[in-house]
């Protein structure tokens, strides 16, 4: 009996329930070759049925579609078990046909560097398999590994995960038998992203990679989306009569950033709504890599659901696939960072609407930021580096009830680009600890406005500051407190009586400027939408 496995991608548990009595496969008494792991829950165990599935899977799209003109230099696919995710998968490998052979004119593919998510073990950057490893084998026979582009990527820093990731993890695994019938000549660089991989990380990471791109190479990121119900602890939409209709939506809008090629806009939609998608981090290193070493453009495949195979909606996976055809690069070094500088009109109002749907990205885990970013695709004014404050209002009868200021938090150092700073920014405003959590329902009703703080530069003393022009930093004891330029104008305070409060601010006596504390002061731009 087959039994097959939705990509449970947050835990396994399941898996070892659904591996139990599986018996060892292909290759296990080879010290050389990785065995499959999940042969027999993901996809078919036995070779012959396997391959009947590939075909059934790859041949009805050959009939439907025909194969595309180009092969892609990269694709994004999802890897849960094939009754549930082979269909977006086939539609997505489509293009390596004939192509991945050498045959229609096209070079044969002869390398593909293969990225997962880690789903057992938590670890910054990528793990290379072991040293001993020269295969990874499947019911089909053995794939061939990359042994020399592997020699060379582990002289990388970033490449310091453990080889252990690779044991048991299906991630990489469950694409092979599509890449051994389309590219049967490739020889594969598996690689595992840690969970821990930031957008630092991931950029050099595909810094890493970028030599090893090229004609003959494809790039596959795997991964699944948004894994919703309680069993995976992620569940905003449970009990919505639209559920179908609003997992599309999502997984459309983040599929869709990545086909933009939009490192920030993908990484900021997925973190900022809590997306539950398994494999951002290594989608996030392709990303990086195609911003900086490619030519071309994305589409997005295919979006769908487990829900929609099976019809079960407690426990539901969305799954994407995104191709990208063009050509590889050499390395492009980013652009140099604008200094900041007045914002003009629309740069203010582009703002404000990124503080508004970031909120709403975070409290309804929608699509609203992903939108955002589509909408802004030429933003380089908004990428200096800034601090940043979002200011929340309560109005109306609210106002008059429970006062004026709902939330007030934001990023103090002018030391990431503005766009993160805002997001940031935002996001703690939602949680302001002096006030209740942010409720969705309160977002129509409230008032925003925004800070964009210059760098902060030192001052001798108390009397350097200029009362409506300077917001403020003390420093005292390991204690320290911000007020921004408008708050002493609104509240009709003189320096003295701005600094004594912005003392107990930080915890301190009232007159503990006065002697012994270090003092910050900085600039800034601020906005707010029409009341």
């Amino acid at each position: 009996m087959q039994v097959w496995s939705l990509g449970l991608c947050p835990g396994l548990m399941l898996l070892g329930l659904l591996l139990m009595g599986v018996p060892a496969l292909v290759g296990a008494a080879q010290p050389k070759v990785r065995p499959p792991a999940v042969a027999g829950a993901f996809y078919p165990g036995d070779a012959a049925v396997l391959g009947r599935t590939l075909d059934e899977l790859l041949g009805d799209l050959d009939q439907a579609h025909g194969h595309p003109p180009r092969v892609p230099a990269a694709v994004i696919v999802p890897h849960a078990g094939y009754p549930f995710s082979g269909r977006v998968a086939a539609r997505t490998f489509a293009g390596l046909a004939g192509a991945g052979t050498g045959q229609e004119g096209h070079p044969a593919i002869e390398r593909v560097i293969l990225l997962g998510p880690s789903h057992r073990y938590g670890f910054s950057g990528g793990a290379l398999p072991a040293e001993r490893l020269e295969a990874f084998a499947t019911p089909l026979g053995q794939v061939d590994l990359d042994l020399e582009a592997i020699k060379s990527l582990r002289a990388c820093a970033g490449m310091g995960g453990p080889a252990a990731a690779h044991d048991q993890e299906h991630s990489l695994e469950v694409e092979l038998p599509f890449l051994q019938r389309l590219a049967p000549r490739a020889r594969v660089v598996p690689i595992v992203v840690g969970p821990r991989t930031d957008a630092e990380s991931a950029r050099e990471l595909a810094r890493c990679l970028a030599p090893f791109v090229g004609p003959g190479t494809v790039v596959v990121a795997s991964s699944d989306f948004t894994h919703h119900g309680e069993a995976f602890g992620y569940a905003p939409f449970a009990g919505s009569s639209t559920l179908a209709e609003d997992l599309l939506l999502v997984g459309s809008a983040t599929a869709g950033r990545a086909a933009a090629i939009d490192p920030r806009g993908f990484r900021q939609q997925v973190e900022v709504s809590g997306d539950t998608v398994c494999g951002a981090r290594p989608i996030l290193v392709l990303l990086e890599l195609l911003d900086h070493a490619f030519t071309g453009t994305g589409r997005v495949v295919d979006v769908t659901t487990s829900g929609h195979i099976s019809g079960a909606w407690d426990r539901v996976v969305t799954y994407a696939g995104v191709r990208f055809d063009g050509s590889w690069q050499q390395w492009r070094p980013d652009p140099s960072r604008p200094v900041l500088g007045a914002l003009d009109e629309q740069a203010r109002q582009d703002v404000l609407e990124l503080a508004r749907a970031t909120l709403r990205s975070h409290l309804l885990h929608g699509s609203s930021l992903a939108g955002w970013f589509e909408r802004h695709p030429k933003r380089a004014q908004l990428t200096g580096l800034a601090g940043a404050f979002v200011t929340l209002h309560n109005t109306g009868a609210r106002a008059a009830k429970e006062g004026r200021l709902r939330a007030c938090m934001g990023v103090i150092k002018a030391s990431e680009p503005m766009l993160d700073a805002v997001v940031h920014a935002a996001v703690s405003a939602a949680h302001d600890p002096r006030f209740p959590p942010l409720e969705a329902a309160e977002l129509d009703g409230l008032h925003l406005e925004v800070s964009i703080l210059s760098p902060s530069t030192q001052v001798s003393g108390p009397e350097a500051i200029e009362v409506g022009r300077h917001g403020v930093v003390l420093s005292k004891g390991g204690r320290e407190a911000v007020f921004l330029p408008q708050v002493a104008v609104e509240q009709h305070w003189d320096r003295e009586t701005m600094l004594t409060y912005l003392a107990r601010k930080a915890g301190l006596p009232a007159d503990a400027w006065r002697s012994g504390a270090r003092f910050e002061v900085f600039t800034a731009q601020v906005f707010g939408e029409p009341e």
